[in-house]
């Protein structure tokens, strides 16, 4: 009975020991939370007045770390480094209550190594009597959880103000805890910067700083601005240099621009820079421009001619973009550039078609581009061509001239060919000699000759003759020739009219050739009578001329 007495005392012992102990920890974490958010809070207001940059962050959040290790120490660390057990609960209830040593020492006979400190009847004496005062002892009396309510009510304060801060400004809140993270991200503001768009290049408005704009040296170059919100009739595009500092209005377009509702031109740029960019109560971190050498280009063409060609147009390379090719021509064509290059593209206008070709690096350094090995317009040119290229070196920048070329068909003139015949009236099994002569630039493939028949008004026999065994090359044109023409085999009767045309086709190597017809010398077959009189007359014609051209010679005839 007495055992079940001091138990229940030593609970009432426990749960006092339970309840100081809870005191402790809440006002340390009372203190914890209150002194962390207060430095949220005041890091918060300051950034947002002063718009800090990421050193003065740093700064800011190692001095409130160094106040919060301060306060945790001063003000949290005592509550946490306490260690009760029931014996020093007894003890404090002694003290309050006046009782002397007798609550500890019942504590202390109750536990099993008290039977070897000597007198039993002691012992249980102790018990008994610590037993009968138990139920008069209120253990909680003079309990202080005070300095745990002060600190929970300050702490609840703060919580209550970070709560209606964070519902107030949630973005601006949300932006905060990115800037804690060390982020460039600015507050919200009235005018928001959407995009920027510098010489060309994108730049992420929330990444400026960390985003180098690579422009041409001595290169005008454009600002793009594409903004929402509350739109300024202007901003301003600050740069600054070793040689000084500009500023540019940025202005709404006079044409509309897709991704853009102000622009500002620059004329050129000679050294690097650093930018901002304001536009309402908005900008942008500074950030750097560098100014980098353009690439330069040299280009050969070379020209290889169709294989009948071979020989007599050149194929040497030339760094001139206007040629005049034969058609079926070969071309190649070879930049090399100063820079390494990201791109090379060949714009191609043939007719009303446009094409582009990516053209492929041939070092590996990417200096020396050519055409692909592929089929392309190039490669057997077909029709008049316009191009021009298109380069970015590995900086993104483009050569001061843009390149631009001309490939114009060069003509390739049609055959000459004359054909002749000294007697005009034939018997019918007759071979009147036809004498041609034929001319051409780059050689002739083939000459035929075309024989009609006509009998009365109709047309009874058509038969061609082949005149050339085997093409005639430039270096052989001109060229002249006779060919006997067999009759016997047509069979013809007197009064039979003969057409002879002699037909001669260019060489253009694989390709067809332009034709040239004769004009058409017409025979007529009659017999020895009328053969004669036709010499007769002939001669008779020639004999008047020769008397004519003697006289001329003499003068004969002539006025004094």
């Amino acid at each position: 009975m007495t055992r079940s007495k001091l138990n229940q005392l030593r609970w009432q012992l426990q749960k006092l020991r339970q309840a100081r102990r809870s005191v402790r920890l809440g006002s340390a974490l009372a203190v914890i939370v209150g002194s962390l958010l207060l430095a949220l809070l005041l890091v918060f207001g300051l950034d947002v007045a002063l718009e800090m940059n990421v050193a003065q962050r740093v700064i800011i959040l190692v001095i409130a770390t160094a106040t919060l290790i301060w306060a945790w120490r001063k003000f949290a660390a005592p509550w946490l480094g306490t260690s009760e057990t029931t014996l020093d609960m007894a003890m404090l209830v002694e003290r309050r209550h006046g009782i002397e040593s007798d609550l500890v020492g019942a504590l202390q006979f109750e536990s099993p190594e008290a039977t070897k400190w000597g007198s039993a009847e002691l012992e249980s004496a102790v018990i008994d009597y610590v037993a009968e005062l138990g139920g008069d002892i209120d253990v909680f009396d003079g309990f202080d959880s005070s300095p745990l309510r002060r600190r929970m009510t300050w702490a609840a304060v703060i919580l209550v103000f970070a709560i209606g801060t964070a519902a107030l400004a949630p973005r601006h809140v949300w932006t905060f805890m990115q800037r804690l993270a060390l982020s460039d991200i600015h507050y919200p503001t009235k005018t928001t910067i959407e995009s920027i768009r510098i010489g060309g290049v994108d730049v992420d408005p929330t990444q400026a700083a960390k985003t180098v704009v690579k422009i041409g040296y001595g290169q005008p170059f454009d600002v793009q601005v594409l903004a929402s919100g509350v739109l300024p009739a202007s901003g301003q595009f600050s740069l600054t240099g070793k040689s000084g500092a500009t500023q540019v209005d940025l202005l709404p377009p006079k044409e509309e621009i897709e991704g853009a509702n102000f622009v500002a031109q620059l004329p050129r740029l000679m050294e690097p820079a650093v930018y901002q960019i304001s536009l309402g109560d908005s900008w942008t971190d500074p950030a750097q421009i560098e100014v980098l050498p353009l690439p330069t280009m040299e280009t050969e063409m070379s020209v290889t001619p169709p294989e009948y060609a071979i020989g007599l147009e050149s194929g040497e390379s030339a760094r001139g973009l206007q040629r005049a090719v034969l058609e079926g021509s070969r071309v190649d064509l070879q930049i090399i550039s100063s820079k390494p290059l990201a791109t090379s593209l060949l714009h191609l206008t043939v007719g009303e078609e446009e094409s582009t070709i990516e053209m492929v690096a041939s070092d590996d350094k990417k200096l020396t581009w050519n055409l692909p090995p592929s089929e392309t317009p190039f490669t057997s040119v077909a029709a008049p061509v316009r191009f021009e290229l298109e380069m970015k070196d590995e900086d993104g920048l483009a050569p001061q001239f843009i390149p631009k070329g001309y490939l114009r068909l060069k003509n390739d003139r049609a055959p000459q060919i004359a054909a002749s015949a000294i007697h005009r009236v034939v018997l019918p099994t007759a071979k009147p000699v036809i004498a041609f002569r034929v001319s051409d630039d780059y050689g002739v493939a083939s000459i035929k000759l075309q024989l009609k028949v006509e009998r009365g008004e109709d047309e009874f026999a058509v038969k061609t003759y082949e005149l050339l065994d085997n093409p005639l090359k430039a270096s052989q044109l001109p060229f002249s020739s006779e060919y006997s023409l067999p009759l016997s085999e047509l069979k013809l009767e007197k009064g039979d009219s003969l057409s002879v045309t002699l037909e001669a086709r260019d060489w253009r190597g694989r390709g067809e050739g332009v034709v040239a017809i004769s004009e058409p010398l017409v025979l007529e077959v009659s017999d020895e009578s009328g053969v004669l009189a036709a010499i007769s007359e002939a001669d008779q014609r020639s004999e008047e001329q020769l008397t004519e051209i003697i006289k001329r010679q003499l003068g004969i005839g002539e006025a004094r």
